[in-house]
């Protein structure tokens, strides 16, 4: 028990024996121990008897031989108790101590990893000069609220480096085509190199190399502040999450009869389903077409429309023609003219007969440039 205040189990024994019994001699002490016989014994009690002494808690007795006597336990006891207090308390002052030193140093790291912008000339100029760091590649995902003044303004520094090797890979969302003069613009930067697909965005954001990510500070997006990021792990994660998207996007170009730039392709199971979709027929008929039951096509077509990041099958079949995932010949002719006898009619379900919902525009012309590159 009294191991906790520093003692040995030895120096215990001896301060134990000496409170039940009076004061006695080192040799009587070991002789009612049983250590009378142990050489080893008796200078272990020679060494515990003179650490008791420096502790207080037995004191020598004039003459010879000496003696030694116990102190009294509630007094003895008590102080021992109390000095190994005050070190406890200095001790946890040192702790503290450590803790805040700990912390100051731990903050100056996370401040490394990432930094805090606020005010918008502040976030475009280190926007600025994130791009001009750029070793190989930028990539993006832009989308408004914009903190410049003139979003629609074709990037100088963008275009630089473009010029400069830098590859440019920018995820457009739906919305920044509402910005007045923003086609333009984007037509213009994929003129000038730049690689530009469209989505819904997932999070405002620009990836510079594999080096540094900024993004901003608060979701929805927030214009006034920026956090450049400068974390391995983060950007690893944030370099992911765009590269997932980008597979999905749709992408741009700058005009008719530039090609598309190829992405993966379709599965075995997709690759049949697709002239199916396209040709206008339902999913029972294709159903039958493929020998599947009409639960399996109905899966087959929600992860298509999925992957293709269509929410209809018009956008579907559109995409898929766009990604090379149909030839030309894949396509349906059209319908020059009234079959012999038939009546018009309503198109059946499929392709034709799926309008292009609100704000689902399908014309391929759609640019890049001018990147809210400041996240």
């Amino acid at each position: 028990m009294l191991q906790v205040l520093g003692l040995t189990s030895a120096e215990q024994e001896i301060y134990e024996h000496l409170v039940r019994g009076s004061a006695m001699t080192s040799a009587e002490i070991d002789d009612s121990l049983g250590r009378g016989s142990d050489r080893g014994g008796r200078l272990d009690s020679a060494r515990a008897l003179v650490r008791l002494h420096e502790l207080g808690l037995v004191s020598r007795l004039p003459g010879e031989p000496v003696r030694w006597s116990a102190r009294p336990p509630g007094a003895a006891l008590e102080a021992l108790i109390g000095a190994h207090v005050r070190a406890l308390a200095d001790a946890s002052r040192h702790v503290a101590d450590l803790d805040s030193r700990f912390n100051q140093v731990t903050h100056q790291e996370a401040d490394e990893l990432v930094e805090v912008v606020h005010g918008r000339d502040a976030i475009v100029r280190r926007g600025a000069e994130a791009q001009r760091s750029a070793r190989k590649q930028i990539r993006a995902c832009d989308g408004p609220p914009y903190p410049a003044a003139n979003p629609a303004a074709l990037d100088d520094v963008e275009v630089d480096q473009l010029r400069q090797g830098i590859r440019y890979r920018i995820l457009y969302d739906r919305r920044s085509l509402e910005v007045p003069g923003r086609l333009a613009d984007l037509e213009a930067g994929i003129a000038a190199g730049e690689e530009a697909r469209l989505t819904d965005i997932p999070v405002k954001m620009t990836l510079i190399d594999d080096t540094l990510a900024v993004l901003p500070l608060h979701q929805p997006a927030d214009v006034e502040s920026r956090l450049i990021v400068h974390d391995p792990v983060l950007v690893s994660a944030l370099s992911a999450l765009f590269e997932v998207y980008w597979e999905r996007a749709l992408p741009l170009r700058s005009g008719p009869g530039q090609p598309y730039p190829s992405a993966t392709g379709p599965s075995a199971a997709e690759a049949r389903l697709l002239p199916l979709l396209v040709a206008g027929l339902t999913d029972q008929e294709i159903a039958g077409q493929l020998d599947i039951s009409d639960r399996t096509i109905r899966n087959r077509m929600h992860a298509l429309l999925d992957r293709l990041d269509a929410a209809t099958r018009f956008q579907a079949g559109f995409q898929a023609v766009v990604r090379g995932w149909l030839a030309t010949d894949d396509l349906p002719a059209p319908d020059t003219g009234q079959r012999s006898g038939a009546a018009p009619g309503p198109a059946r379900s499929g392709v034709a007969a799926d309008p292009v919902g609100p704000g689902e525009a399908v014309d391929p012309a759609r640019g890049g440039g001018g990147t809210d590159v400041a996240g």
